[in-house]
């Protein structure tokens, strides 16, 4: 993250980030191939973490939706801490894994959400797989816009997300 601070992502090499971290090559590549999957896995996990949302048992609709509301603000604001790296990263190489890994953890949390809601309104999609994979696919390219961006307004942001998202998702009050 030091490094990230002061260069791009592809200017860093292997050797020169183990002589930063104070371990050997060999540890380095027993656990990733490339500086680029590091990266990957580092902000993928940053923004795992940014994105927990636990919705209460018997929360309403508008209360459920408030929470991963609040869930994508929190996304949005780790991503623009880390807005030069995570640009370097979706313009680097590995940008297809980053955004692989981001899509797995949102299809999961879209699932989790969809089912969490449906409780209340049984005109959620049926299909569950789908209207998540829809719904985590807008939301990683939304990380996308907003890491190209220069807003640091990660609330507003959010709203706009949300304003955008598909009309069977309550959007709450």
């Amino acid at each position: 993250m030091r490094m990230l601070a002061g260069e791009e992502l592809s200017s860093i090499g292997v050797a020169e980030l183990c002589r930063e971290a104070g371990i050997h090559r060999t540890t380095f590549y027993g656990h990733y191939e490339s500086i680029g999957e590091l990266a990957a896995d580092t902000f993928a996990e940053i923004i795992t973490a940014a994105a927990a949302a636990c919705p209460q048992p018997g929360d309403t609709v508008e209360q459920i939706s408030r929470t991963y509301l609040s869930a994508a603000e929190n996304v949005l604001a780790a991503v623009a801490r880390d807005r030069c790296a995570i640009r370097s990263l979706l313009d680097s190489p590995m940008s297809l894994d980053f955004r692989g890994r981001l899509r797995e953890h949102f299809l999961e949390h879209a699932s989790s959400a969809i089912d969490a809601m449906r409780a209340h309104n049984p005109t959620l999609p049926e299909n569950t797989d789908v209207g998540a994979a829809f719904v985590a696919g807008g939301i990683v390219s939304v990380i996308e816009l907003w890491a190209h961006t220069d807003s640091d307004d990660a609330t507003a942001f959010a709203a706009r997300m949300y304003r955008s998202m598909p009309s069977w998702w309550p959007v709450g009050s």
